[in-house]
């Protein structure tokens, strides 16, 4: 009898258990991330009457999550990937919006420029065509501050979104490794339970959660414990211990933040190994999109300040004094490391020298081992042709590459160890500015103009000459030349000074002097013949400096001379398209990935209330069933008292 009724107890309490697991997925049913439960039933020992094993009944052995760890890595893997590519795209999409904006980009504000440009060439002594290319230079160095500006702001946008990434990475690992502790408390006896599942469940959610975060790998333990590492295998969570990162100033760069590893022995930047995620996406969009851009429209900046200037100052302005500089901007910055222990009362200056040589890239500059080694942030050590490796510390040391100088005063005081980060064009943008306001200092002609003499005998002719170089000193100093007896050759004079005599002539010959240079032509010079160069005074509808300035909106400059200003804007516009359409292509089948994964993940652990009915079902019949032994089992016992009074 009291096997009978024992049986009964135990079916009754585990199909008990079976509906309140049933019930408990019903009600969970629309829980994100819950995994479908069940209950696993086994029969209890027999017991041993009169030489024969009896049933016991039966009893509950544990509780099964619906779960395959296998699928669960596959869906934190795509959520990590995809989540990158969906923070990439968002930012650098900005980006790319704002530089083909086809009204408020570059390319439009450059050909209005050149357009007012040759307006002034049309008309070289109009004060209107002259203020209107100074409105519209203004015009032109606002949009690239505005650029540059909302490039600053998504900058800064970058930083505070890496800090927030970084804090929701420290919090949700916290919380993994509470969950950790709670389940080795939960599990100490060894049998999975049903508190067991829902923080089982609780912690894969986290681990989706942190996944979108950063790029994770999950080391599975025993009692249930894990391990999370980042990076190149840090560990963020062991057990119930976890682990923090930092965003701290770059020391070689405090306007950006690394990302610091802080771990039980030293402080470790991760910042390159950190891949996939939210934070993944930040960290490439800001080395590969957003510097990239500043460098490039900063070069744009330059190039198109550095050689309009170059230009101007070979012409003459309506006040007869040679041109001076059209555009301002500042030369590169040379930031020193902040654990320096070197002395550089001087500093160490970095100016531009070519800008066809000039490259977006950064650079570091070291000091090892009695040497300065130069490395660009593409990874070109410094041993190219154009570059200068392990250049030693002896007096004034010159570094000459890319474009660039690199000046270390002698009384400097390297340290081993020392480091500079140069930033070559990432200014430009920021600090073009207009240098003149006065229309009457447009240098719109050439300084100089020659002339042959009304009594040549001859066929000699000059050329209308240029300039060569407009710092010489007597660049405005007439110039005669005069044909000698036989005519074969020329004397010159300076400001009546003779400078040279006999100087061979032969026809269609080039003659440079003071700098500027023309050309010669004639068959038949005479004795006597006299040519002249002077100051170009009064020229004020003179316009050839004018057309050289509006000739280099087509000549090339960047690349070595390939592309042009509107070329190199273009190139850039086309980089960041490329990008973005490459990461929207990888972002839509990632995205695709992602909902076949979890879709899976549904099939093996979601809650499907047809089965969980079934189950209601049968395990209420069952229930009915022990319910009825245990009457039976009432009825008989009262049966067997009855018969014993």
């Amino acid at each position: 009898m009291g096997d009978l009724l024992s049986n009964a107890v135990s079916g009754l309490l585990s199909f008990q258990r079976a509906i309140n697991t049933t019930s408990h997925n019903v009600v969970n049913v629309n829980t994100e991330g819950y995994s479908r439960q069940r209950v696993e039933l086994d029969a209890k020992p027999p017991t041993m009457i009169g030489g024969t094993f009896i049933g016991s009944g039966v009893d509950i052995t544990t509780i099964v999550r619906s779960h395959d760890q296998f699928i669960t890595n596959s869906v934190r893997e795509s959520t990590s990937a995809f989540t990158r590519l969906e923070k990439f795209t968002d930012l650098a999409g900005q980006i790319d919006n704002m530089l083909a904006d086809p009204q408020g980009g570059i390319s439009p504000i450059l050909q209005e420029f050149f357009s007012s440009v040759q307006d002034v060439t049309d008309d070289p002594g109009s004060g209107t065509a002259r203020n209107q290319l100074l409105s519209t230079s203004e015009a032109l160095v606002n949009r690239f501050s505005s650029f540059d500006t909302r490039l600053e702001q998504l900058g800064y946008n970058t930083e505070t979104d890496i800090k927030t990434s970084i804090n929701e990475i420290n919090q949700l690992a916290s919380s993994i490794a509470d969950i950790n502790l709670a389940l080795g408390e939960t599990n100490s006896n060894g049998v999975l339970s049903e508190q067991s599942s829902d923080l089982l469940d609780q912690r894969d959610s986290l681990l989706v959660e942190l996944s979108t975060k950063v790029n994770i790998q999950v080391v599975n333990e025993p009692q249930n414990n894990i391990t999370v590492l980042i990076g190149s295998g840090q560990t963020m969570v062991s057990g119930a211990t976890a682990f923090n990162l930092e965003a701290r100033p770059d020391p070689a760069d405090p306007s950006q933040n690394i990302i610091v590893y802080e771990g039980i022995v030293a402080d470790i930047d991760i910042s390159a190994q950190l891949k996939g995620g939210e934070l993944g996406g930040l960290l490439d969009y800001r080395s590969s999109v957003l510097q990239p851009t500043i460098n490039s429209l900063g070069r744009v900046a330059i190039g198109l300040a550095d050689t309009f200037n170059d230009q101007h100052k070979a012409g003459m302005d309506l006040n007869n004094t040679l041109g001076g500089d059209f555009f301002s901007f500042e030369q590169p910055r040379t930031i020193p490391h902040s654990a320096n222990t070197g002395s550089y009362p001087a500093g160490i200056t970095t100016t531009i020298t070519d800008v066809s040589q000039l490259t977006i890239d950064d650079y570091n500059l070291s000091f090892t081992g009695g040497n300065w080694q130069l490395v660009s942030t593409a990874g070109n050590m410094s041993s190219a042709a154009n570059l200068t490796a392990d250049v030693p510390n002896v007096g004034d040391t010159t570094l000459s590459f890319e474009g660039l100088t690199v000046v270390i005063d002698a009384a400097s005081v390297p340290q081993n160890g020392d480091k500079f980060s140069i930033k070559p064009t990432e200014q430009g943008s920021r600090t073009i500015n207009l240098a003149i306001s006065d229309p009457s200092a447009i240098a719109a002609a050439a300084p100089i103009r020659t002339a042959s003499s009304l009594q040549n005998l001859g066929d000699i002719d000059i050329s209308q000459g240029s300039v060569v170089d407009a710092s010489d000193p007597n660049l405005l100093q007439p110039a005669t030349l005069t044909f000698n007896n036989p005519p074969s050759t020329f004397d010159v004079a300076v400001a009546g000074v003779t400078v040279a005599t006999g100087v061979a002539y032969s026809n269609n010959m080039d003659f440079s002097l003071n700098g500027w240079k023309v050309n010669l032509t004639g068959i038949n010079p005479q004795q006597g013949d006299t040519l002249t160069v002077e100051a170009n005074l009064g020229g004020t509808g003179d316009n050839r400096n004018m057309l050289e300035l509006s000739r280099l909106q087509t000549t090339g400059f960047f690349d070595n001379g390939v592309n042009n200003y509107q070329e190199a804007y273009s190139v850039l516009v086309g980089r960041v398209g490329s990008m973005v359409h490459s990461a929207e292509v990888d972002k839509e089948a990632q995205s695709a990935l992602l909902s076949q994964v979890v879709d899976r993940q549904s099939q093996v652990s979601g809650v499907n209330l047809d089965e969980e009915a079934a189950d209601l079902i049968k395990y209420q019949q069952a229930y009915e069933a022990a319910a009825k032994v245990i009457a039976t089992a009432q009825t008989l016992f009262e049966t067997l008292i009855s018969a014993t009074r």
